[in-house]
């Protein structure tokens, strides 16, 4: 059984075919049956984007990483569009996450052997919990409110928890989807902002008055309609680490983020497209600030 990370291409393989069939099975329901005729005896299957229509995400979840089951099974045929001797190769179940392998890896990219987060360095309020998500059954590793480091997996790998304190600003929390199909906390410290864009439609009226041969000079003439707004949060990073560029570089790439402040937690994306990493070498000190668009108008308009 492998763990496949659904967002880069995941490919199974029939040789000595003529054609070859693959049925996927996701969470015990066929779902697709596929028949493709060989390249030179050669057959092969892109799965990926099949199965990922299947994971839903919600920041309600209760595991930081929302799995499906995938049972593949190959049969081999010596002639075309699956005629022929049929042959039986097995069934394969896997596990599929959310996530994605980086061009620098290789093809049929699987989760690592510990956790599912990738900076060491993580950065919280005083007396503040947290977590990191591991791949073991997409459970997590609590971070209690007072933890200064954590160690997990084997072989071990230490987080070090660096706690902040902003007393004029507070903290503003960022939920994400990282690489791996994890959800994972960032929190964001120092000056943020909020902007709103409005936007509308208008009309003229006619305001004449035909019963008073009159008007009046407080109607509205020219009369807006379909009125609505979004908002935009600017945050920034306290002083990080070098290494802390790669949860940076994840953030921005995520397709699912939460920005809570307080009790409210709004869907949000990541709207600042280019960003430049720093280095302690180059800038001294690391530190970033990124801009998200809230996904939701500001009136409730959902019919």
């Amino acid at each position: 059984m492998a763990n496949l990370l659904l967002r880069s291409p995941q490919y199974i393989s029939v040789s000595s075919a003529a054609s070859a069939k693959l049925t996927i099975t996701i969470d015990g329901t066929l779902r697709y049956t596929i028949i493709k005729n060989a390249i030179n005896s050669r057959v092969v299957f892109e799965i990926s984007e099949l199965c990922r229509d299947y994971i839903e995400h919600s920041f309600t979840q209760s595991n930081p990483a929302e799995t499906i089951t995938i049972a593949t099974q190959r049969f081999r045929y010596t002639e075309a569009n699956g005629g022929g001797t049929e042959t039986d190769l097995g069934t394969s179940t896997d596990t599929g996450f959310d996530g994605y392998g980086l061009f620098t890896g290789s093809v049929n990219p699987t989760l690592p052997s510990t956790t599912l987060q990738s900076n060491t360095d993580i950065y919280l309020p005083f007396n503040t919990a947290s977590y990191i998500a591991t791949n073991t059954l997409s459970t997590k590793a609590i971070i209690s409110a007072t933890d200064t480091s954590i160690s997990l997996g084997i072989p071990s790998v230490t987080f070090t928890i660096h706690r902040v304190c902003d007393s004029k600003f507070g903290s503003s929390k960022i939920t994400f989807l990282n690489r791996f199909g994890a959800l994972q906390e960032m929190y964001f410290f120092h000056k943020s902002s909020e902007d709103i864009t409005t936007t509308s439609e208008s009309y003229k009226r006619n305001i004449f008055d035909y019963a008073n041969t009159n008007y009046s000079s407080t109607d509205h003439q020219m009369q807006k309609f379909n009125t609505n707004a979004t908002k935009k949060t600017t945050l920034n990073t306290p002083f990080v680490t070098e290494q802390f560029n790669e949860a940076i570089e994840e953030l921005m790439l995520s397709e699912y983020v939460w920005l809570t402040q307080g009790s409210i937690t709004h869907p949000v994306t990541p709207s600042t497209k280019s960003l430049r990493f720093k280095t302690s070498v180059n800038d001294k000190l690391v530190q970033y600030t990124i801009e998200f668009d809230h996904t939701s108008s500001v009136i409730n308009n959902v019919r």
